[in-house]
């Protein structure tokens, strides 16, 4: 062990010898963009469905390509202009543009600039936007710059850098991500410095890393007879082997390669087998999966080889894959993905909004608002399936209820809530509660869309120990999203009765009003036996778990004002102290309690529950807030206005 460290440590000296990352696999032809190739779809199609473990689970290609790309680009598409065409790419094919074409990949705008003041900071002429995307080409000069400043910036802590700071630490770990995509294939695309001749007398011309392995044996064994005689000497042989642990140490993007034994959960990229194999030689069946990864860029130049390849080194990983009970889901993840159920679902709900909208200029009994009422109960309860379709496919895929990390709790909210309002628009038929449907949809819809691409990671992760158990996920968690839905609903019928009493609307029916009470009391009752039940079980799975039933944690304590905030409202309201202005004014409220409970705690960054912490939701929580506050406050004028009403006409 202490040898191979110090193979390690000889191969960050010689960094500088053996060429920086930035060049060390990439040897840009021309000063020319090199020209955007298609992949053949059948190629693209094979990759979608290879898996890969990243981020503690197996994963389809196509899933980690995806997210990588959202990651560093902003978006699941990418748009090169080329001979004044635009020629739009899809995450698998920008990323194997990356591994196999890395001249063609530095020319892809690929990194997302929100300020051009990054740029101008790294010494680089920007460009007009404010915000832009840039390629690797174009911020190659300023690189240097980039990563000196990153590292100053990082010994600042998080949340006290200004925005500048904070979008430069995070251009330079997206950087560093795309240098490490460039070179995962050096170790099979650049020759040794060693010559054969050196190592075996009956090989003749360059190394590639790949050829030397079933020498590499012996030329540790060279490395350690040099190393008896004189600790301190170099030579070929010592640079050679620095030179391979370097190209193993690029090759630590993709872990593809899974494991022989099934015992061993964690699969390998290329660069770990590189070093298992200076240990001593690889088992066949290792070696063989090894060379057949390090072919693919050898035949990348050749589409019917690279098919042919593809196909062989496709076929081994799944066939090992199935072998260890991992494989089953891949092909469903990506139809997933494929279906796009939660974008779908946004335009339908739009539509359901729309149609309602416009049912609302005629008359509730004209031939036309019938038509458009019908039509908004079609584009709501169908997108509400596809929504809901896309929920179930999750929990098949991760094997997990359908509530288990932040972002699944705004899909399962949002679905609830959309549901209970299309089942009191059953029974009153109103179209006040169809409208909330659609909106809560779009409200929901959008806010998932918004974290999926503001945090740009996987959201199907592995689940930290704490919550690693379905019971719960499937009683308390679930239990207690449902009292967040039930809050949210309660207060979104309160602004609607907040808004026509100020805007002075259907002041001739007061059915209408009486309506949105019992609508608004009901959705209570039921949100705080949710919300009651759903405290008590974490109580319980707090005791199992950490030895107490509450201790006062700020999740906890969210969760307990949310119930007692019920508890107050159903008690004044049945004791007389508020009436129908008070019940919808303390309903809004409580949607502000939701968003704590939910999201506001998590900022927090404390307690045991600090695992659900997102970046950036503090500001729209405060406009949410503020919001809700000027609905209270406008509530509040619409009741002393009918007061002073009501003392005129006595």
């Amino acid at each position: 062990m202490k040898r191979v460290q110090t193979i390690s440590m000889l191969a960050m000296t010689l960094l500088v010898a053996l060429q920086a990352p930035a060049a060390d696999g990439v040897t840009p032809g021309s000063d020319l963009p090199a020209p955007v190739q298609p992949w053949p779809d059948d190629v693209v199609d094979l990759w979608k469905t290879l898996p890969i473990q990243d981020g503690g689970r197996l994963k389809p290609f196509d899933t980690f390509a995806a997210f990588k790309m959202l990651k560093l680009h902003g978006k699941r598409t990418m748009r090169v202009v080329q001979d004044g065409a635009t020629i739009k790419l899809s995450p698998v094919e920008w990323l194997l543009d990356c591994l196999f074409r890395p001249d063609t990949a530095m020319t892809h705008p690929t990194f997302a600039v929100d300020n051009y003041s990054v740029i101008v900071a790294i010494g680089l002429p920007p460009h007009k936007e404010k915000r832009s995307r840039y390629s690797y080409a174009e911020l190659e000069p300023g690189i240097g710059r980039l990563f000196e400043l990153a590292k100053q910036y990082s010994e600042i802590n998080a949340p006290q850098r200004n925005g500048l700071q904070t979008m430069t630490v995070n251009l330079a770990a997206n950087v560093s991500d795309f240098e490490y995509l460039l070179h995962y294939f050096d170790f099979a695309r650049l020759p040794l410095r060693l010559s054969a001749a050196e190592l075996s007398p009956n090989v003749d011309g360059p190394l590639m890393t790949t050829d030397a392995l079933q020498l590499l044996p012996a030329l540790r064994q060279l490395y350690l007879e040099e190393q008896s005689h004189d600790p301190d000497a170099t030579g070929p042989v010592v640079e050679s082997l620095a030179q391979i642990m370097h190209y193993a140490d690029t090759s630590r993007a993709l872990a593809l390669l899974p494991p022989p034994d099934s015992d061993i959960l964690e699969w390998r990229a290329p660069g770990q087998l590189i070093r298992q194999a200076f240990q001593g030689p690889l088992p066949a069946g290792e070696l063989e999966l090894l060379q057949a990864v390090a072919d693919l860029p050898k035949t990348a130049g050749t589409p019917a080889r690279f098919k042919e390849q593809l196909q062989k080194f496709h076929g081994l990983v799944t066939e090992r894959a199935e072998a260890r009970g991992e494989y089953g889901k891949i092909r469903l993840e990506v139809a997933f993905y494929k279906g796009n159920y939660f974008y779908y679902s946004l335009c339908l709900y739009v539509l359901g909004f729309l149609c309602i909208a416009l049912s609302w200029l005629g008359s509730a009994d004209s031939r036309s608002s019938r038509v458009l009422t019908g039509a908004a109960i079609v584009l709501t309860a169908l997108p509400l399936t596809l929504h809901v379709t896309g929920i179930v496919l999750r929990c098949i895929v991760r094997s997990r209820p359908p509530v288990s990390t932040l972002y699944e709790t705004i899909l399962f909210t949002s679905a609830i809530a959309v549901f209970a309002a299309l089942l009191m628009e059953y029974m009153n038929r109103q179209r006040i509660a169809l409208a909330l449907a659609s909106v809560l949809g779009v409200a929901g819809m959008f806010l998932a869309n918004k974290y999926e691409v503001k945090e740009a990671v996987d959201t199907m992760p592995s689940l930290v120990a704490v919550l690693d158990t379905n019971f719960w996920l499937a009683t308390h968690v679930t239990t207690i999203t449902i009292g967040y839905a039930a809050g949210l609903l309660a207060a979104a019928i309160a602004h609607v009765y907040v808004l026509a009493k100020l805007f002075r609307l259907k002041q001739a029916q007061p059915e209408f009003f009486q309506s949105l009470t019992r609508m608004v009391y009901g959705v209570l009752c039921f949100g705080l036996l949710f919300s009651f039940s759903g405290t008590v079980l974490g109580g319980i799975w707090a005791n199992d778990s950490w030895g107490r039933f509450w201790g006062w944690d700020p999740k906890e304590n969210g969760a307990l004002m949310l119930v007692r905030w019920s508890l107050i409202i159903l008690h004044a309201r049945l004791g007389g102290y508020i009436r129908d202005y008070g019940l919808h004014t303390f309903a809004v409220f409580g949607g502000m309690i939701v968003a704590f409970s939910w999201w506001g705690v998590n900022l927090l960054g404390v307690g045991l529950h600090s695992y659900g912490f997102t970046s950036g939701a503090f500001r729209a929580l405060v406009i949410f807030w503020c919001i809700e506050g000027g609905i209270i406050l406008l509530g509040f004028v619409a009741w002393l206005r009918s007061q002073s009403v009501q003392v005129e006409d006595g």
